[in-house]
């Protein structure tokens, strides 16, 4: 037995490696099986027809017969009246993330491969977001966060859709990790490319760049600026005149968003009355981010990582335009939520964490299922814009005072010694 274990351990990381290569090979085959016999992917097909028509035809990914020949295969047809207009609505750069998978000519096969990306994404976005709080968690409450988060409407849509917001989720969680953990080269280059899709996350992006100003950590500030202006080279180099057609894309793209906030939603359905509440409910928030952003001048890591995500939780109804799928992004606050709680109630803690996850994990796919369409990228209820902001906003500010009250405590031993008392 001693043999077979130090065998084992001496063919470790090829034993991981071929593991990884298998649940790989595994995840891709079934969706493949998925691809072929159902349409969808939208949000991926967009811009990887766009990014394969710019590498190998040489249109423009914003052109409008790129557009049309987008739409073209989406409806059979060009848009017409409320239909979203699926177009390239990414920065130019956003090709980098594109290309490998715009050289394979079978959309299903290049689809199911993205789809492994996203969902091996989401594992690592849970996996990082639990190591982000050291939270060791049970194996019953980890199981229960995969099923949530692959399962889950917000999980499962983005990923049937192809929805980049995913990847930008994951990107998060690493700035998170290397600023705590001092390697803030890291976090500076991994926030310039969290610009490839700006919308779910431009107010956590200026909170990074200010704290990062105001705790003198420039080396964030310097390889942000450093990648980004090479970002940005690189795309004038291509096509000098990419940021215009990308800012009409783009625009064109985010007005098509009816009801993507509270806001918006009020604003729809009583007018004047809803455009003055809906401006009352982003100066609310806007207070709210200015106090929680001052604070965290001073912050020790647990506090700033508290105040970056109730940053991203508040974002979702700042009155910035977000769609129930972008609510992956709010997976990492969920999960620090969670963990506050069983920080403050260790014995009865699962008997909370779970409840809380399957309550949601059915309220979502009760409202998805009985207000959508049979297209699961269209008929998406502005009902499913409350339960998991409401949650996670909720479960932030019930735990503020403690993440207060520890505030001098880092995270790591220290941190793991409170949890134990």
């Amino acid at each position: 037995m001693n043999r077979l274990i130090n065998t084992l351990k001496k063919y470790r990381l090829f034993l991981i490696v071929l593991a990884a290569i298998i649940v790989f090979l595994l995840l891709t085959f079934t969706n493949l099986q998925y691809t072929k016999i159902n349409q969808g992917g939208e949000d991926f097909y967009s811009n990887w027809k766009a990014t394969r028509s710019f590498l190998l035809e040489g249109t423009s990914p914003y052109s409008q017969q790129t557009t049309q020949d987008i739409q073209a295969q989406i409806y059979g047809r060009n848009a017409e009246g409320r239909e979203l207009e699926y177009k390239f609505s990414v920065p130019l750069y956003g090709i980098i993330l594109y290309s490998p998978f715009a050289f394979i000519s079978n959309f299903s096969v290049a689809r199911a491969l993205w789809m492994t990306i996203l969902e091996i994404a989401i594992i690592f976005i849970i996996l990082l977001s639990l190591r982000l709080t050291y939270w060791k968690t049970s194996p019953l409450v980890f199981s229960a966060f995969l099923l949530f988060g692959l399962f889950g409407f917000n999980g499962i849509i983005p990923i049937l859709n192809g929805n980049l917001t995913i990847l930008i989720t994951l990107m998060v969680i690493i700035i998170l990790l290397a600023i705590r953990d001092k390697q803030d080269e890291i976090a500076g280059l991994v926030l310039a490319f969290i610009t490839i899709n700006p919308t779910p996350v431009f107010l956590f992006l200026i909170f990074i760049l200010l704290w990062a100003i105001f705790n003198r950590r420039m080396r964030v500030i310097t390889w942000f600026l450093g990648t980004f202006v090479l970002l940005v080279g690189f795309s004038i180099a291509i096509i000098p005149n990419w940021l215009f057609q990308f800012l009409r894309n783009f625009i064109d793209t985010y007005k098509a968003v009816e009801t993507g906030s509270p806001g918006s939603v009020l604003i729809s359905r009583w007018g004047d009355i809803g455009s003055r509440l809906a401006i009352i409910i982003s100066v609310l928030i806007g207070i709210l981010l200015i106090v929680e952003w001052w604070q965290a001048k001073m912050a020790a890591p647990k506090r700033f990582v508290w105040i970056a995500m109730i940053t991203l939780a508040l974002s979702t109804w700042s009155g910035i335009k977000y769609t129930p799928v972008n609510y992956v992004i709010l997976y990492p606050a969920l999960i620090l939520g969670l963990e506050l709680i069983n920080e403050r109630w260790k014995q009865h803690g699962n008997a909370i964490v779970i409840p809380i996850l399957t309550i949601l994990f059915l309220g979502n796919w009760f409202i998805y299922l009985l207000t959508a369409s049979a297209d699961l990228s269209a008929g998406i209820s502005s009902f499913l814009l409350i339960p998991l902001p409401l949650t996670v906003i909720f479960l932030l500010y019930w735990s503020k005072w403690w993440v207060h009250k520890s505030n001098k405590i880092e995270f790591g031993p220290a941190f793991i010694e409170l949890q134990n008392k």
